[in-house]
């Protein structure tokens, strides 16, 4: 399963080995200087580069402008901080006078140093045939790193429900920013695990992109219900059920609680000591998930060290609170939700996406619902593509949205 999670499109485990010298962008992924950072308005583009992109290429054959960006967004906290993306703006011309339609896309797991940003690779994170699509269909395309994952002497807080989503409506304002009136004021999130998580965050941070008009989230297998999730690796753990495979995802979640309150989450407030000493190695958290689970079989080996800390549901209830304040459904979305999960996956559990839309709707959300038999956590992209471009082509024709609500009613079956 983990080799196919590599392979396919790229989404889960990418390949993000550091910028190669040479390439031009060494200098552009340098952090502004602070206070200019502060003084710019969410969204504002404090630097741009353009993206190599012949007409020979896949890419260039559907690209009129292609470029890095980095702007301004928010923290978890709320505070501002430098953050970079791409954006991609289609060959063809707009269908009307509104401009191309946007899709701010969320990215899935990739790591949390800066190399491992999907704008510093050449594959702008292993899935090119999927921005091509999009931008045949007519999309311009805006993606965000996410804070921490870009710009150097960062490390990213993984999970953090409010910068994430900070960071992809504040991408679509960037996008606007830069592309002007050829970018439409319309928007979606869209994005898968890590990355469906994210967009659901945007939904309900969609009113930071100040002028645009949101139409709604696509979620694809978002990651949910952390504390529940990790209570229940737990179980299997002591149970002596192998968490190989997963341990990097794992991991990388002590770290974003360690970055978000370094003194209330240390390390091993959530990690085994074995792992918590290895997670703690700055040089680590430079190894993008690619590399995670392999250095942590070589120096924290699962069959000695473990990966979670037995007793930390117990023992550590702000953990516990953090955690679970950083499941999507804090706020009503700003626009229809669309949830979209395969039922064979084993990183993200259909039940607890079945639980998340029950709370999306409790919130008040209009939610539509589908679920793919067979499906792992990847194939739930390209499975999942024909409804997600009904459902946008809906949006955009001002269909009203259906929709499984109220809670408790079963998610209708994909094509």
């Amino acid at each position: 399963m983990r080799r196919r999670a590599i392979a396919v499109l790229g989404v889960l485990a990418l390949s993000t080995a550091a910028a190669q010298s040479g390439t031009g962008q060494d200098r552009f992924y340098d952090y502004p200087d602070q206070a200019l950072v502060a003084k710019a308005a969410p969204g504002e583009i404090l630097r741009s580069q353009p993206i190599p992109a012949p007409a020979s290429s896949l890419l260039g054959s559907a690209v009129s402008r292609a470029e890095r960006i980095m702007y301004r967004t928010a923290d978890e906290r709320g505070n501002p901080v430098a953050a970079t993306g791409f954006l991609l703006l289609p060959r063809k011309a707009p269908r009307n006078e509104d401009g191309w339609p946007l899709i701010s896309w969320a990215h899935g797991t990739t790591g949390l140093g800066p190399t491992c940003a999907p704008s510093r690779t050449e594959s702008l994170g292993g899935v090119t045939p999927l921005l091509v699509k999009w931008l045949q269909d007519g999309f311009a395309v805006v993606a965000a790193d996410y804070p921490g994952l870009g710009p150097e002497g960062q490390v990213h807080g993984y999970l953090h429900l409010r910068a994430e989503g900070r960071s992809v409506a504040h991408a679509a304002l960037a996008a606007r920013n830069a592309g002007g009136r050829a970018v439409s004021e319309k928007w979606f999130a869209v994005g898968i695990s890590q990355g469906g998580h994210a967009a659901l965050g945007a939904g309900e941070e969609a009113a930071e992109a100040k002028g645009m008009r949101f139409l709604g989230t696509a979620a694809f297998a978002p990651s949910s219900h952390l504390s529940t999730a990790l209570a229940e690796a737990v179980d299997k753990q002591v149970n002596g059920v192998s968490l190989e495979g997963l341990r990097g995802l794992l991991a990388y979640i002590g770290v974003g609680a360690h970055v978000f309150d370094p003194e209330k989450f240390p390390y091993d407030a959530l990690l085994s000591p074995e792992v918590a000493k290895e997670m703690a190695r700055p040089a680590v958290h430079n190894l993008c998930l690619d590399q995670i689970d392999e250095y942590l079989s070589l120096f924290a080996p699962e069959e000695t060290a473990g990966t979670l800390k037995p007793n930390w549901y117990k023992n550590s209830p702000a953990l516990r609170e953090w955690l679970d304040s950083l499941n999507p459904a804090q706020r009503t979305s700003a626009g229809p939700v669309l949830v979209l999960q395969g039922e064979a996956d084993k990183v993200v559990s259909p039940e607890g996406t079945r639980k998340l839309v029950a709370e999306l709707c409790a919130m008040g959300d209009v939610v539509d619902s589908k679920s793919y038999p067979g499906v792992d956590h990847v194939g739930v992209l390209l499975t999942g593509l024909r409804d997600l471009g009904t459902w946008m082509r809906d949006r955009l024709e001002n269909t009203p949205p259906a929709g499984v609500c109220p809670a408790g009613s079963l998610p209708t079956r994909g094509k």
